[in-house]
């Protein structure tokens, strides 16, 4: 079966298939996206980043379901400016917040379920990814986060060579091996309470906007979208994704992730509608 503008919404890895080694959007695709809108389009976004940070990259590109944002521990709904929590660190004040590791060039970010981030200690590391990922934030005590407000702990590291793990392992105890420990970037190491499972984020994004899993289309290239990808009437990945995505995928496109493969699957998606019309 073809897929089809009005029959189809497109989930996409805003992180690696939207924007350029800058973080922006380039103009090729900003112009296949106000096309495909123009066109009665539908789409959502994945990110890792805030979801202030995700609207300040889109400007006036419209989401028709809630975005995944924050490393899909929070489907955001723009229209209404609320957000849906999908995991926290409720009750875990003391054994993980009060304790998190001190040591010269570790930075300790808290992105939080009201869409906010948090900074507990600065790092010449963290501070450049709020400035490149265009991220607000506050600086904040341990003594006064609540952990059902966090979603996640983003530790940035100045050095490589940091041995982070062993350094959670030392200052949390037993409640590291109760975390769920991912690398989202060479320097950067995020902490979750659980892993948030497919079903939980497919959930929170298609029926409140009224689509069926078979009408989702998934745009990824990183692995905590694997699940989605499985779930979804179609998923697509670039030509570069990983082996484990490429055999998971549907379809592969020809182009790469940094080469316009969201435009090619957006533009593509466009032609189809125009011919069937």
């Amino acid at each position: 079966m073809k897929m089809t503008l009005e029959s189809t919404l497109v989930l996409c890895d805003l992180d690696h298939l939207f924007l350029n080694e800058e973080g922006n959007l380039p103009q090729l695709l900003r112009d296949v996206l106000q096309l495909f809108g123009s066109r009665g389009g539908r789409l959502t976004v994945f990110s890792q980043r805030s979801p202030k940070a995700v609207r300040s990259l889109l400007g006036g590109v419209r989401l028709s379901a809630p975005a995944l944002v924050c490393g899909g521990t929070l489907a955001y709904n723009f229209a209404s400016g609320s957000g849906q929590p999908l995991c926290s660190f409720a009750g875990q004040e003391d054994a993980v917040l009060r304790k998190l590791p001190s040591a010269v060039g570790l930075g300790i970010a808290l992105q939080m379920c009201d869409g906010s981030t948090r900074v507990l200690r600065m790092s010449d590391t963290l501070e450049q990814h709020l400035r490149q990922e265009w991220t607000p934030f506050l600086l904040s005590n341990p003594a006064d986060i609540k952990g059902e407000d966090v979603l996640r702990i983003l530790l940035y590291q100045d050095k490589k060579q940091m041995p982070l793990v062993p350094l959670l392992e030392k200052t949390l105890g037993d409640a590291a091996a109760m975390l769920h420990p991912e690398r989202i970037a060479p320097d950067t190491l995020v902490l979750t309470p659980n892993i948030v499972t497919g079903t939980a984020m497919l959930n929170a994004v298609c029926p409140p906007a009224g689509w069926s899993a078979g009408e989702l289309t998934v745009l990824a290239d990183c692995g905590q979208m694997l699940d989605l990808m499985k779930l979804a009437g179609h998923s697509v990945v670039p030509a570069d994704a990983l082996a484990e995505l490429r055999l998971a995928a549907d379809e592969v496109t020809l182009t790469d992730h940094d080469t316009g493969s969201a435009a090619e699957v957006l533009y593509r998606l466009v032609r189809s509608s125009e011919k069937i019309g």
